[in-house]
This record gives C-alpha cells, sequence and structure tokens, in this order.
C-alpha cells in the first residue's frame, strides 16, 4: 500500500462516526433492501453495487429472485470503507489490501492503528513522508517541467499520482524527484541531444530490483524478533546510509565505464600501438 502524504493521516483522535454508532449497528438484528441501506449510511445505490463487484462487500442474501437482504455484517463493512475513504483517503485498492491483510472482522480500530503503525515505517523509510502533497501545477512550478515530461515521468514510473477529491496531487519525494529531472534539464540535458525522460527507466528498473532484495532481508526471522522502536531506527539508519553508498558507488562505475570506453576507443585509432605494461610490483635484483 502506497503511504501516499499527511493529506490522509487524521489523528487516531479525531471525529470519526462514534463508537456508539457503531454499536448500535452491529446490534441491530434487521436486514435490509439496498434502497435502506443506501439511506441510512449514505452512501449511493451505484456505489454499494459497485464495492460489491470489487469484492469489498460481500454479495447479500437472496429473498426471492431479484431482492437482496443486507445485514448487520454488511451494514458495519461499509461503515469502515465510508470511513477509510472519506478520512483516510485511501484508494479502494489499497482499502482491499487492508481488508484482506487484516481479515473480515477486523474493526475500524484494529484497522487504523494498522495504518499509524505504517505510517511510521514510511516515516523511517522516508522522512517527507509527513510532507503535504503538492498539486500538479506547483510540481511544475518548482521543477520548471512542463505537462509532457510530467506525464513522460509518470509513464516510466518516475512519478506516482494521488487521486484525492478528483484532483491529481503528488507526494514531496515526487516533487524532489522532478526538481532533480527539471535541473538535468535546464544544465543541457534535453531531447535534441538524445537525452529523454524514458532513459530514466532504466534506473527505476534497475532500483526495483534492488529493493525487492532489501526488503526481503528486512523481512528476515532476526528482524522481526526485535521491537517496533528497534526495528524502526534500524531501517531509517540503514535507508539514510545505503543512500549515501548507491550514490558513491554509481560514481566509481561510472568512471570505470568512462575509462574503460576511453581505452577502447584509443585502441581503434591505434592498433599497432604499445599497450603500456603493468608496473611490477617485484623488485628487480638491482635492488636486492
Amino acid at each position: 500500500m502506497t503511504n501516499e502524504a499527511n493529506m490522509r493521516r487524521p489523528s487516531l483522535r479525531s471525529s470519526h462516526t462514534p463508537a456508539s454508532a457503531l454499536s448500535a449497528i452491529e446490534h441491530q438484528p434487521s436486514e435490509w433492501t439496498i434502497s435502506e441501506v443506501a439511506e441510512r449510511s449514505g452512501v449511493p445505490i451505484a456505489t454499494i453495487k459497485f464495492y460489491i463487484r470489487e469484492g469489498l462487500l460481500p454479495r447479500p442474501r437472496t429473498a426471492g429472485r431479484t431482492v437482496g437482504r443486507y445485514d448487520n455484517a454488511f451494514m458495519v463493512r461499509l461503515e469502515v470503507i465510508r470511513e477509510l475513504r472519506n478520512r483516510w483517503r485511501l484508494s479502494l485498492r489499497e482499502i482491499a489490501e487492508l481488508l484482506t491483510e487484516a481479515g473480515p472482522l477486523a474493526t475500524l480500530n484494529e484497522l487504523e492503528l494498522r495504518l499509524a503503525a505504517r505510517e511510521r515505517l514510511d516515516e523511517a523509510i522516508d522522512p517527507t513522508n509527513a510532507e503535504p502533497p503538492i498539486s500538479e501545477q506547483r510540481l511544475q512550478e518548482r521543477s520548471g517541467l512542463p505537462s509532457s515530461d510530467v506525464h513522460d515521468m509518470t509513464r516510466y514510473g518516475l512519478l506516482t499520482p494521488i487521486k484525492v477529491d478528483g484532483a491529481t496531487v503528488y507526494a514531496e519525494r515526487d516533487a524532489r524527484i522532478a526538481e532533480v529531472v527539471g535541473a538535468l534539464r535546464s544544465s543541457g540535458y534535453n531531447d535534441h541531444l538524445g537525452f529523454a525522460i524514458g532513459d530514466l527507466q532504466r534506473y527505476v528498473e534497475a532500483l526495483r530490483v534492488l529493493v525487492v532484495r532489501e526488503v526481503e532481508q528486512f523481512d528476515s526471522p532476526a528482524l522481526r524478533g526485535l521491537g517496533r522502536d528497534e526495528m524502526l531506527r534500524l531501517i531509517g539508519q540503514g535507508v539514510a546510509q545505503i543512500d549515501v553508498l548507491l550514490g558513491l558507488l554509481h560514481k566509481k562505475l561510472l568512471l570505470a565505464a568512462v575509462h574503460d570506453r576511453l581505452d577502447a576507443a584509443a585502441s581503434r585509432r591505434h592498433p599497432d600501438a604499445k599497450q603500456p605494461r603493468p608496473r611490477s610490483t617485484r623488485r628487480s635484483k638491482a635492488t636486492k
């Protein structure tokens, strides 16, 4: 599930549906038609049917050929989905993943605790995760990129737009990625010289393989046995140091590749030239 910015983090003390209201729903023995469910919950019938088709809600018990009956559990689950959508700003895919992970009997409070724990992990990995998202217009202003470049960066996996109430926003980390690409563009890395946004996809693909392996390592039995605070400390420090390591390794390998290419070009221009003999580490007999 993507952790996607501070705009989706209400306090656990905020005024969502009172526990007494949920309790009242849970203890009502009745069943309802879909029209009654829509009236009681405030969720349109079309939306309820869509949630059923997507597997977020169970199918109703049928009474006769066409009439569906919806029980208390259905009403509680619908209320949970509504809260996750309205207060936590989760996408339907994220809600589906969360409900699958937590199980069908998980309460809203249990789900909120899971979300809060995930956000602590997200912030350990990326401290900018706590910052509010920005609009696409603001992202373009900060980066200096045209909308065509922003769309290409989204296409190639460098940016991940977030839909909030019909508007497109971006996490702070994406804004900083766009600023770096904008700086590259400003310094002369443009399509005319053969530097296209699509070329940056190679970095996404290479790093995706690395981070999958990193997650597997962090999921080891030894780390799972640590306390949550200690694990978060290790992850935060590890990510910061690995970021530095990646930068240094990039420079080291880039220098080696450049020198290899220059040497190969020199060999093609002067195929008969003798290659310099490597300096021997042995002392000559005269110095013995």
